[in-house]
């Protein structure tokens, strides 16, 4: 049967298909192993100034591998056909490359598939003209049909043959997840390996101490109670360990594998096919897997895709379930010793460099002595506090300071109205006056009773008149000494009576002050008296004051929700820029000792607490 088609140059081209079934029937059966070379035989056939023929493919893994070469006996021009091939793959476009005469030319065309470069088809023809390599051309591209749909073919069975085993391993997972502890989903493991892959027995174990042990087997399997065929089963789950790859019996031609235990656990059971996967979770191995079935049906590389697939997704759900029904202490027994492992082991640099680090800090804090400083809030106060009060019920008649006023000794503070006791003392003269006559006239009467009443009349005068020019004295108020007002601010009081003990103002001296600082309690047993150290108030953070520790306060009191002990302290140096009522922090010299010391005593005064308190 002949086939007219035109290519794109137009002319119309005339090929044979093939002409028998058996050949239809090789073309249209791309599972064959021999597809290529048949296919490529038809190729060659349709042009009879082919001298030589090559096709090359990718695999799974995307690597192109040669497939066949035409003709099988006659390999002289391989090396010319690979490397046009590859100059093909790496130009993504068909050439045409003329060898060292001018009648030999090559012919390369690359094979897309769904626009992914999947093929590559290469000839050396004879080519007389230009025509000549035109029909050749279009006689390759009509044949390569053939090819793109075997590539076509095998990419969607590999898509299904994932689609598969994708949905495999969710509803494995999803039923292991559906068991209610570790012995039921691994018993449910393997049951469910076994069903999928028409195994006769399957059986995995766990890593211990280095070695496999089987810790269960699917229930179709009657071999459970032999202490050989176990034995040699740890030894062949050991043998995939070791190598950390999956190990299949009896072995294919491309599987390159230490297979001893394998090869005897088959002779042993009776010619078996054996495959075994280790089980690996986030680079560690923690098991093994073997599937066992007759030598008649051995496994192929996509059940053991499959296998693989399930082994290590489903696997890892039922290492997860272990590690959860573990006794707390084991858990955290392997939890250190993975973590030891990390850190002693190769790679994880970043662990290293971090214990390196804490290691040098550790040592450095254990071994260096430095300065032990006692941190506490403070506030600085005014080392006198003189209180101005009334002397007696007035009125207030003038003040013309305030609190934050700097006065002077002497400086005329307040003054009170003093028109009452004016009036008064000369109520008192007048008295005095009279008592004075009545006490002459009872004298030059001779008069004793009287004599004595008038008298005592006069002192009481005198007296009474004594008191009102003192009281008159004590109207002015004066600063004792040079002075800060730390309250008082009558300016919005004048003319208002003022009873006597009121208080008016409240001075400090204005270049003596006293520290106050507020220690916790649990460091309050670290302040001795004489002690030194260092104020920086809150309004000048950039200059340092000293001080010195005078007094300990043994009561405590409650500042902002914990107990403290006051602690004053006397500054010195230049005050000039202190003032009352600044706070800040200070910091007592307590003595030298470890920095590790220093930064751990909290938390060891803590723990200590608590002890005591549970067990003391």
């Amino acid at each position: 049967m002949n086939i007219n088609f035109e290519p794109e140059s137009g002319a119309e081209i005339t090929l044979s298909a093939p002409t028998s079934v058996s050949a239809i029937d090789q073309l249209l059966d791309v599972e064959d192993a021999g597809w290529y070379l048949n296919w490529l035989a038809w190729l060659c056939s349709q042009l009879p100034n082919a001298k030589a023929a090559l096709v090359v493919s990718a695999d799974q893994g995307g690597t192109f591998q040669s497939r066949a070469i035409w003709p099988e006996l006659e390999r002289t021009h391989d090396q010319l056909l690979l490397d046009a091939a590859t100059a093909t793959l790496d130009k993504k476009t068909p050439l045409i490359t003329p060898v060292d005469d001018a009648i030999h030319q090559i012919g390369s065309y690359p094979v897309f598939v769904q626009g992914d470069l999947r093929a590559a088809v290469t000839l050396l023809l004879v080519a007389k003209d230009e025509s000549d390599l035109q029909y050749s051309l279009a006689v390759i591209e009509y044949c390569c049909g053939w090819l793109e749909l075997k590539l076509a073919r095998a990419q969607l069975s590999d898509f299904n043959q994932q689609n598969t085993r994708q949905q495999l391993v969710i509803e494995s997972i999803a039923k292991l997840l559906g068991e209610r502890d570790f012995e039921h989903a691994a018993l449910r493991f393997v049951n469910l390996m076994a069903t999928h892959l028409h195994a006769e027995r399957v059986a995995f174990g766990f890593i211990k101490n280095k070695e496999v042990s089987i810790h269960s087997q699917s229930d179709s399997s009657d071999h459970g109670k032999k202490y050989e065929l176990v034995k040699l089963t740890n030894k062949a789950l050991q043998e995939a360990v070791d190598q950390q790859e999956s190990v299949i019996w009896p072995a294919r031609e491309d599987h390159h594998r230490v297979t001893i235990a394998h090869r005897k656990l088959s002779e042993v059971s009776g010619q078996r096919a054996l495959l075994s996967i280790p089980l690996v979770d986030r680079e560690l191995c923690f098991g093994a897997l073997i599937l066992d079935r007759p030598i008649d049906r051995p496994f192929t590389q996509a059940e053991q895709a499959t296998a693989e697939a399930l082994s290590n997704y489903v696997g890892v759900v039922l290492e997860e379930k272990r590690q959860a029904s573990l006794p707390l202490y084991r858990y955290i027994g392997r939890s250190i010793k993975n973590q030891l492992s990390r850190l002693i082991g190769p790679g994880h640099i970043g662990r290293k460099v971090t214990l390196f680090v804490l290691l040098s800090v550790s040592i450095f804090l254990a071994t260096m002595p430095g300065s032990y400083y006692l941190g506490a809030e403070a506030v600085l106060e005014g080392a006198e506090l003189r209180s101005i009060v009334v002397p007696f019920d007035s009125y207030l008649q003038s003040a013309e300071y305030r609190a934050g006023d700097n006065v002077k000794k002497g400086t005329l503070l307040a003054e009170l109205d003093t028109r009452e006791l004016r009036l008064q003392k000369i109520s008192w003269i007048s008295q005095q006056a009279t008592s004075r006559r009545q006490y002459e006239d009872a004298l030059a009467k001779q008069e004793r009773a009287q004599v004595q009443i008038s008298k005592a009349q006069m002192e009481r005068a005198a007296a009474e008149l004594e008191l009102i020019e003192y009281q008159t004295a004590q109207s002015a108020l004066v600063s004792p000494f040079d002075a800060l007002l730390v309250s008082g601010d009558l300016s919005q009081r004048v003319g208002a009576a003022v009873r006597q003990g009121d208080v008016l103002f409240e001075l400090s001296p204005s270049e003596e002050y006293r520290l106050a600082l507020y220690v916790d309690e649990f460091r309050i047993d670290d302040i001795r008296e004489s002690q030194t150290g260092r104020l920086v108030v809150s309004a000048i953070p950039d200059k340092e004051f000293e001080f010195t520790v005078t007094r300990i306060n043994p009561v405590a009191e409650i500042r902002d929700g914990a107990t403290v002990y006051r602690v004053e302290g006397k500054p010195s140096g230049d005050l000039s820029m202190l003032s009352v009522g600044l706070e800040g922090v200070a910091k007592v010299y307590i003595d030298r000792r470890l920095l590790f010391s220093i930064w751990t005593r909290g938390v060891k005064d803590w723990m200590t607490i608590q002890i005591w308190r549970f067990w003391g």
